[in-house]
């Protein structure tokens, strides 16, 4: 049957139009079984890990919610605005204000903590590397950094396993940015992240639930700023405790003392570092 040219090109043009929107919504449309979640998840949280790889420093503004679990099993919630700074493969300076002030410098040989409410310090030999060093202040002193993740040589290692479920959780406004939400879980663990949708693949917010801890304590930090070209000396990883600090021992967990027996537990130096 042989139509009009006037009937033909605007049902052609239809038709084509039905094909882009129908292409267009395939590659763009938001996954919506578990795996695409997931595999849309992983691909963003790779996409960060990597431009944070990339970054040889980089300085973080933050302002965080965090528990603080009692001995009773009570909580309580603490306020701290924090700055991040690192070096790699070897060098990072914390600072913390609020409810919680100290300040930590790592040299990539020594780590000094300094507690400013209580007016003491406390020193410990670590390991050559970020990463060495954070899993030494998790394992061995119970004391991760809330945003330690996000500094390893591979974020996307640190946060992901083989058994982590979870991924895509939809589109959010974090302090005025469009981001996409994710949400994972694993095991004794949740946690989430939002990732501008326009931009750098830095994070506007990171929340983690310690699920197998007493009382489930929550970490919530919400980044200000990123610089991942700032400028750094060997000053800025040098240890500034004033000087009527009180040197104090920096105590590892029992665990981590039977496991290396023969290696005595870090003590309050005589001298800062």
């Amino acid at each position: 049957m042989n139509l009009p040219p006037w009937i033909v090109t605007p049902a052609r043009s239809a038709l084509v139009g039905l094909v882009v929107v129908g292409l267009t919504a395939c590659g763009s449309g938001e996954p919506r079984t578990e795996a695409e979640k997931l595999a849309r998840g992983r691909e963003l949280v790779q996409q960060m890990s990597a431009r944070l790889a990339a970054a040889k420093a980089a300085t973080a503004t933050t302002t965080e919610k965090r528990d603080a679990v009692r001995a009773s099993g009570k909580k309580e919630q603490l306020s701290i605005s924090g700055t991040y700074t690192m070096q790699r493969p070897n060098r990072f300076y914390v600072k913390m204000d609020g409810d919680r002030k100290l300040e930590a410098w790592y040299n990539g040989k020594v780590l000094t903590i300094a507690s400013h409410p209580e007016k003491v310090f406390a020193q410990a030999p670590m390991p050559d590397t970020i990463d060495s060093t954070l899993d030494a202040l998790a394992e061995r002193y119970d004391l991760p950094l809330p945003m330690g993740d996000l500094l390893y040589s591979s974020a996307e290692k640190a946060l992901l396993s083989p058994t982590t479920k979870g991924g895509y959780a939809g589109t959010e406004t974090v302090a005025g940015t469009e981001c996409t939400h994710l949400a994972f879980q694993d095991t004794g663990v949740e946690w989430e992240l939002w990732i501008p949708l326009q931009g750098e693949p830095l994070p506007k917010r990171f929340k983690v639930v310690r699920t197998k801890r007493t009382g489930q304590p929550v970490i919530d930090l919400a980044f200000a700023s990123w610089d991942v070209a700032p400028q750094t000396t060997d000053a800025t990883f040098t240890p500034k405790v004033p000087a009527d600090y009180e040197g104090i021992a920096m105590l590892q967990k029992a665990a981590a003392v039977k496991k290396t027996q023969a290696e005595p537990a870090a003590s309050a130096p005589p001298a800062r570092q």
